[in-house]
């Protein structure tokens, strides 16, 4: 984005009315030539206002030496070079005198200090100009030739300076080296053929074809002088020598009167006599004869020295305060006078400097009495000097030195007060005042409102004060003066050459008449206020008056005139400005509301028959128009006030004219027009309100120009703009005339280039000499720079280098590659971007001059801002072969992953598929650990155990129990793969618990001897574990204690409770081989095995400790030191370290389901022993050893699904005891009986072909027909998540494998007696509606629809069980089986039974007789009635009624 920060450098710019030495006429009215003065000091840059020297270089920058630094000026800013002590080359000296500049760019500046610095203006830094690091020797001048540089000084030798292929070379002369006899070097000099001479106190010497040549050992030489054939010397003595072409020395002649340097202050040349000055005198000496005589009288000026000036010409002065001016070619002395002699005396040294300039005016600058200009054409002197006037040029009268520049603007150093900027602002033109110029007062006797010239070539000037000035054509002298009441703005000559003169406010003079107006005068001119006058081809007199309208006067037989009027509707139409008639004869009148334009004959015919154009109507761009004109090729122009002009080319139509518009976009000075004319050239001049522009028609541009530095003399009057018999044009202004000769004012149709000047980086100018600068050369001299990335933020300062223009050039630049257009012009020197991308830019900027007139070439500079590093092409080259790299590394990284990951995958299957068939392996065990289990559990019902099988039997049951721990511990193992490990916390009496352990333990212990001791730190302590988890830890402790401890060793159980710190430490530290070093970081991983036991997989202490871990515990192992481990094993008592999940739900069923099912045993157990006698149990064996079918308890009916025989076989073999058995082996098969089966319970295991059991539950529950038949299921899957599928599928109870038979009957005569005591309350309880619980919405929906039924046909004693089934839309059988399963009744007794309850709630509740009763209820048989009655409720209908008070409250 673009950041504009503008830095202009502030300057005092006084504008002066100075008069220059050029009077353009012998006229008291008429001001001299206009000077705009511009101040430079240290408020705007310069480093010190004393400035010795100003010289431009070759590229056209401005250098001012000052006693405090070097300064370069490029028309906007300041550069300031001082010394510099930073180890690189800088200034010598800030005392800077005189600067030089030779053929190879390079800028000699000499100091104070008699040292010299070289500034290379093309690489913008100081160089050793010596080559070798003696640029810090001492000399006090310098002679620059074409090819070389000499450095002299007196007492210094000199040194030759050459610059060859970039690099500076140099060679020394001295008396050191013995090539010179003396250092005190007077002059260095060049001859005709290419010597250089060289002059010392003890001889002369040249130098030619790289060698030195010694002429002359004895003379002291003081001068030298060269001329076309010969070179003069001239001794200390006052003898003269002369030199040949070949370099031959003679003596010529000699110098009266002369013993020291002092008596020979200078010399000259006249053609071929070389004039020499001494202090007694002047001598000429003819080259030719080689004669010296003395010098005639206008050229004998003792003790005259010499300067020469830009032309070559010589200035001589000799303390008397006089100057002699000396042509070179002629000889011709004119003498000055610019200072009083006694004066001089106060002067310290006389210092004169003179510029002759473009315009053959001399300026002559004094220290100490200002300045002089002479004009050679006039032989006029003029005097300038300081004061507080404002006439004043300088702003001291110690003058330093002057100088012109290429552009003709004068500059003048001073003495403390800086420099003086001086620009000829009239060139060909002149300003003229009627009266004499009082600048204290504020009158308006000068501002010239009108302009006009009459038949006999007279020119009338009307001024704002009242006054008529009468001129002759030329403005040579003044003829008369009148003075009126009111101001003239308009002036015409009628016919008879009678004048008529215009007021604001006081009417219409008409030779010695006066026309007002009167309100009770129609034919009274229309307003007091008259702007303009016309005199038609006819002799008409129009006459507009602003705010009266058009008026045409007419005779009116009295000798005087009446007043028709016209264009008088609107307040804007009547404000008429301007009267012109154009060579068709018609009349073009300018108001406040645009132009009206009409044929005379016409409008007096029809006051409406005109033209009109306007803003309104698109015509115009403004509807005030101040001034018209016809040019001489017919075109007619318009002021349109505030935005131009326009041109209009009349033809044939006046209805239909088209407008061309100029403004200031297109060159345009100022938008405020106010009149035109047109010089003999066809140019139109056109004054404003600030300016005058002149406009060439052919090519359709503009010149502009200020023609005074006096502002009032710049703002133009309306309608006020003349052009004279002579050519010249005559313009008002607020402040007199101005007179302008087309002829001789200067075209400006140069365009001014554009230099770039300066280079900021981040606001920070930087140079070509600092370190890490962007620029090799300074910026003028470079077309391209380049930039690194972090210094794309930068600003470019530029200038025209044009010092003369008065008006700011204005500027447009464009930067390719960012900017899409042009910048909108203006008057800033500088272009600033920020944070640009790195990129090739092309920065155009061009200027355009004062004509407003723009260049089709710009000046363009390149900027290549430099990538970062990580951005540059072998950056990316990097990255392609790093990418490349990196993709080979992925690629091999990729492989040999994807090579390992197959390799894992391949092992992950094989340890998946393990882990399947070990868990389908566990879940194998699971059957036959059932039925080993039963059949311990029947040994030990059944009677005694003999004495010698019952320690087989308890080893046996002790193997059992390890085998289901053992297969618990695999499908633990297996939940931990999966990440679902779980805890499953109650509170428990820890010790106890733990206890129990070590008992299980005690029989090991023995049959190996060990010393196995149990050691709580309590004899009670309660927490929150889970008891699975921490008995599959405590048991794989132990397990491992023991398998590794041999027999006769140790084995210690301690438990600790730390109440303080909420921890429970268990350890168990064994006697036994311990663990070795090298294996104990691997202890708790995976498949670790121990030296001592090759056959141990390690999956123990692993999941022992992914199960310590769940538990929010530690388990760490420490070396005995009695030999042997330690197994540490901390729990947290702190229930805070838990999730709520983590916690059993309290008397959940799951807690309590064993417990319940156990003592639902026992009841079943003790009913059974109850209402079964020996001999039935005796009878009951026999029949089983004999394979007689079993007579089973009850009728209820009970449906088996496993897919294992044994299974199958044993629950029928122990459930047909009890219950009608019909079994099933596999899902489908089992489905397909429940159908058909009218059973009252199902027992069905999970894991089957076909159809699993949670399928088979499903589906049952969802069918209708079976929906309400209690499901167990029989499963090895006792996870968490599969018992809740179960749950979710139906099932009504979830039994996991190996199961105790006792629980299975528990479980089974439980839901079989919730069921018959649902029945048992429904049928005697009249506030129960729903028969039973119903366990799906199917049944709800049936029950809800039989009761309804039911109810509506209660009364009904013709109701029977097929119309029942009918309005059920059920068939027989199914409605059968469905009532009969739902309510426990079949449809029949259920129906019984509804209207027994009806009867007994209609004898609570109302007075009827039992027979009115029983026919309410649909039965037509009071004593059947009675007889069902009494069955159902134990008591008669009667006697139910007679006590219903208390039946009631019950």
């Amino acid at each position: 984005m673009k950041n504009i920060e503008q830095r202009v450098c502030g300057r005092r710019i006084y504008t002066f009315l100075v008069v220059c030495l050029v009077a353009l006429m012998n006229l008291s009215g008429y001001a001299s030539v206009k000077v705009h003065v511009q101040y430079l000091t240290t408020a705007d840059g310069l480093s010190n206002n004393s400035v010795r020297y100003i010289y431009q270089d070759s590229k056209g920058f401005i250098w001012m030496s000052s006693l405090n630094g070097l300064n370069r000026y490029d028309g906007n800013s300041f550069r300031t070079f001082l010394p510099k002590n930073n180890g690189r080359i800088s200034l010598a000296d800030r005392r800077v005198k005189h600067l030089y500049e030779d053929n190879n760019g390079f800028l000699w500046i000499s100091t104070s200090a008699d040292r010299f610095s070289c500034y290379d203006l093309k690489k913008d830094c100081f160089v050793d100009f010596t080559g070798c690091g003696e640029h810090e020797d001492h000399y006090g001048y310098i002679t620059i030739l074409s090819d070389e540089v000499w450095l002299w000084g007196r007492g210094q030798g000199c040194r030759r300076i050459q610059y060859r292929e970039g690099k500076f070379v140099s060679e020394v002369f001295n008396a050191k080296s013995g090539q010179l006899q003396s250092d005190n070097i007077l002059f260095v000099l060049q001859d005709s053929g290419k010597r250089v001479w060289i002059g010392t106190d003890r001889g002369l010497y040249y130098w030619k074809d790289n060698a030195l040549q010694c002429v002359d050992k004895s003379h002291y030489f003081q001068r030298a002088y060269r001329f076309k054939d010969k070179t003069c010397f001239i001794t200390i003595e006052g003898e003269i020598w002369t030199a040949d072409k070949k370099g031959r020395l003679a003596f010529a002649a000699k110098l009266p009167d002369v013993s020291s340097g002092m008596d020979l202050p200078g010399s000259l040349s006249v053609g071929n006599q070389w004039v020499i000055f001494t202090s007694k005198g002047s001598f000429v000496f003819d080259l030719e004869s080689n004669a010296l005589k003395p010098s005639p009288s206008e050229w004998n000026i003792p003790g005259g020295e010499v300067a020469v000036d830009n032309r070559g010409n010589y200035w001589v002065h000799n303390k008397t305060g006089k100057l002699y001016y000396i042509q070179s070619g002629t000889g011709v002395v004119k003498v000055f006078q610019l200072m009083l002699q006694e004066k001089v005396g106060y002067i310290d040294m006389e210092r004169y400097h003179v510029v002759h300039d473009s315009r053959d005016i001399l300026w002559i600058s004094t220290y100490g009495n200002g300045l002089f200009t002479y004009d050679l054409r006039t032989d006029e002197l003029r005097h300038f000097k300081a004061d507080d006037s404002r006439s004043s040029l300088i702003s001291s009268n110690a003058l330093q030195y002057i100088m012109e520049d290429r552009s003709g603007s004068i500059w003048l150093s001073s003495e403390y007060t800086g420099v003086s900027h001086l620009k000829v602002v009239n060139e060909g033109a002149a300003q003229f005042y009627p009266e004499p110029v009082k600048y204290d007062t504020e009158t308006h006797v000068n501002n010239v409102r009108m302009l006009a010239a009459a038949t006999n070539g007279d020119i009338y000037l009307g001024t704002r004060d009242g006054k008529v000035y009468v001129y002759d054509a030329v403005l040579s002298c003044l003829k008369d003066k009148a003075v009126y009441g009111k101001n003239i703005y308009a002036l015409c000559e009628d016919s008879t050459g009678v004048l008529w003169l215009g007021s604001r406010g006081d009417g219409l003079y008409a030779g010695d008449k006066k026309y007002t107006y009167r309100v009770d005068d129609v034919n009274s001119l229309a307003a007091n206020e008259v702007f303009c006058m016309l005199r038609d081809s006819k002799g008409r007199m129009w006459i507009g008056t602003f705010g009266g309208g058009l008026d045409l006067a007419e005779p009116d037989g009295q000798g005087g005139y009446k007043f028709r009027h016209f264009l008088n509707e609107y307040y804007s139409q009547k404000r008429i400005r301007v009267l012109i008639e154009d060579k068709q004869g018609w009349i073009w009148a300018g108001t406040s509301d645009g132009i009206f334009v009409f044929r005379p004959e016409e409008l007096l015919a029809n006051p409406k028959a005109y033209h009109h154009y306007n803003w309104s109507n698109r015509s115009l761009l403004s509807n005030e128009v101040r001034h018209i004109m016809q040019d001489s090729k017919g075109n007619i122009w318009i002021a349109e006030s505030g935005v131009g002009f326009c041109i209009c080319t009349p033809g044939n139509d006046y209805g239909k004219l088209n407008f061309t518009h100029y403004g200031v976009a297109n060159g345009l000075v100022n938008s405020m027009v106010q009149a035109f004319v047109e010089d003999t050239e066809g140019k139109v001049w056109i004054t404003t309100e600030y300016g005058v522009s002149c406009f060439f028609p052919g090519s359709k541009t503009f010149e502009n120009y200020f023609f005074s530095s006096d502002m009032l003399c710049n703002v133009y009057s309306e309608s006020s703009a003349l052009r004279l018999r002579d050519g010249r044009i005559i313009m008002g202004t607020n402040q007199g005339l101005t007179i302008v000769n087309p002829s001789q004012v200067e075209s400006v149709q140069s365009i001014p280039s554009v230099t770039f000047t300066e280079l900021k980086l981040n606001g920070i100018s930087v140079s070509s000499d600092e370190p890490n600068s962007p620029l090799e050369y300074s910026l003028a001299y470079v077309r391209d720079i380049h930039l690194r990335y972090n210094q794309n933020s930068f600003g470019i300062n530029f200038s025209t280098l044009d010092y003369s223009t008065t008006i700011p050039p204005k500027f447009s630049y464009k930067l390719e590659g960012y900017d899409k257009e042009w910048s909108i012009p203006s008057t800033l020197t500088f272009a600033a971007y920020k944070n640009l991308k790195p990129g090739i830019y092309n920065l155009h900027v061009k200027a355009c001059n004062a004509a407003g007139q723009w260049g089709d070439k710009d000046t363009m500079l390149r900027i290549v801002i430099a990538p970062p590093f990580w951005r540059t092409t072998w950056a990316y080259l990097l990255y392609f072969l790093f990418i490349v790299f990196v993709f080979y590394t992925v690629y091999r990284i990729i492989r040999n992953m994807n090579d390992l990951r197959n390799k894992i995958k391949v092992e992950e299957q094989l340890t998946e598929y393990k882990l399947v068939f070990f868990t389908n392996i566990s879940h194998e065990f699971r059957t036959p650990l059932t039925l080993i289990q039963a059949a311990l559990e029947k040994m030990h019902r059944v009677g005694k155990i003999p004495k010698e099988m019952a320690y087989s039997v308890k080893v046996m049951d002790k193997s059992t129990q390890r085998m289901l721990r053992l297969i618990n511990q695999l499908l633990e193992f297996r939940k931990m793969q999966n990440n679902k490990l779980a805890l499953s916390l109650e509170e428990t009496d820890v010790i106890a618990f733990l206890y129990e352990i070590y008992l299980s333990f005690k029989d090991a212990a023995e049959s190996k001897k060990m010393d196995f001791r149990f050691i709580p730190s309590a004899a009670s302590y309660k927490m929150f574990i889970d008891k699975g988890n921490l008995d599959k830890v405590i048991y794989n402790l132990l397990s491992n204690a023991f398998k590794y401890t041999p027999s006769g060793g140790k084995v210690d159980f301690s438990i600790q409770v730390d109440a303080a710190a909420h921890k429970l430490v268990i350890k168990v530290t064994d006697s036994g081989v311990g663990i070795p070093k090298e294996k104990r970081d691997q202890l708790f991983k995976r498949f670790m095995q121990s030296n001592f036991s090759g056959s141990s997989v390690g999956v123990g202490l692993h999941l022992t400790h992914e199960l310590v871990n769940v538990h929010k515990g530690t388990i760490t192992y420490d070396e005995n030191p009695e030999g042997g481990s330690v197994f540490t094993v901390v729990l947290s008592t702190d229930t805070s370290v838990y999730e709520e999940k983590d916690f059993l739900i309290p008397n959940n069923v799951l807690l309590r389901e064993e417990e319940m099912a156990q003592k639902h045993l026992s009841d079943m157990e003790e009913r059974m022993v109850s209402g079964i006698g020996e001999d039935t149990g005796q009878d009951k064996e026999e029949t089983q050893e004999e394979g007689l079918p079993v007579v089973p308890l009850n009728k209820r009916k009970l449906l088996i699904i496993e897919d294992d025989t044994d299974v199958r076989e044993f629950l029928k073999e122990e459930l047909s005891v009890y219950f009608e058995v019909m079994a099933e082996a596999d899902g489908n098969a089992g489905l397909e009986r429940a159908y058909s089966y009218d059973a009252d319970l199902i027992i069905c295991d999970v894991l089957m072909p076909g159809l699993s059991g949670f399928e088979v539950t499903g589906k049952l529950k969802s069918d209708f027909n079976t929906s309400h038949i209690p499901i167990i299921l029989l499963t090895a899957l006792n996870a968490p998540e599969s018992h809740l599928e179960g749950v979710e599928s139906g099932a009504d109870a979830y039994i996991t494998k190996p199961f105790s038979t006792k629980l299975l009957l528990a479980r089974v005569f439980k839901l079989i007696e919730q069921r018959d005591k649902l029945r048992e309350k429904f049928s005697s309880d009249l506030s129960m509606i729903r028969p039973v619980i119903c366990t799906t919405d199917k049944d709800k929906e049936f029950t809800d629809k039989l009761t309804r039924i039911v109810e509506e046909q209660l009364d009904n004693p013709d109701f029977t069980v097929d119309d029942f089934a009918s309005m059920m839309a059920l068939g027989r059988t199914i409605f059968y089986r469905k009532v009969k399963g739902v309510t426990g009744y079949a449809p029949k007794e259920y129906l019984r039974v509804m209207r027994m309850k009806k009867a007994a709630e209609l004898l609570l509740k109302t007075d009827a007789t039992v027979a009115e009763v029983a026919y309410q209820v649909g039965i037509n048989d009071p004593f059947y009635f009675s007889k069902c009655f009494k069955t159902q409720f134990g008591v008669s209908p009667s006697t139910y009624q007679k006590n219903k008070d208390g039946i009631s409250q019950t």
